[in-house]
């Protein structure tokens, strides 16, 4: 085996094992990312998961997780166009929650 088909079969790998520990399905992660741009709660979109599908293996935790922008899912998991509107959203997500953060810290001179 030369190096190449190393590198292949141990990316193939490591996919496997992130996406079996994930336990959330791709289209999962790209509603959880929609709801949070919307502003919804955490806790309303662990609560629309679970009324979707009964049998999803998320929680609350991985929920609250995901929803800041956690969460890698790899190309062989959606349709090309797809991927590239999680890869989108994602990058929203992140904007979202940077802004959040920089409005919530008080200036030395406001606290004055």
């Amino acid at each position: 085996m030369d190096k190449s088909q190393y590198i292949e079969k141990k990316q193939e790998r490591r996919e496997k094992k992130r996406k079996e520990k994930r336990s959330v399905q791709a289209e999962e992660v790209i509603f959880i990312f929609e709801k949070i741009l919307e502003e919804w709660k955490t806790v309303k979109i662990f609560n629309t998961l679970i009324q979707k599908n009964p049998n999803s293996l998320i929680d609350k935790k991985k929920v609250e997780t995901i929803s800041k922008g956690n969460c890698k899912i790899f190309p062989s998991e959606l349709s090309e166009e797809r991927y590239q509107y999680y890869c989108e959203i994602r990058e929203k997500v992140y904007s979202y929650w940077s802004s959040k953060k920089n409005t919530n810290k008080i200036e030395p001179s406001e606290a004055n």
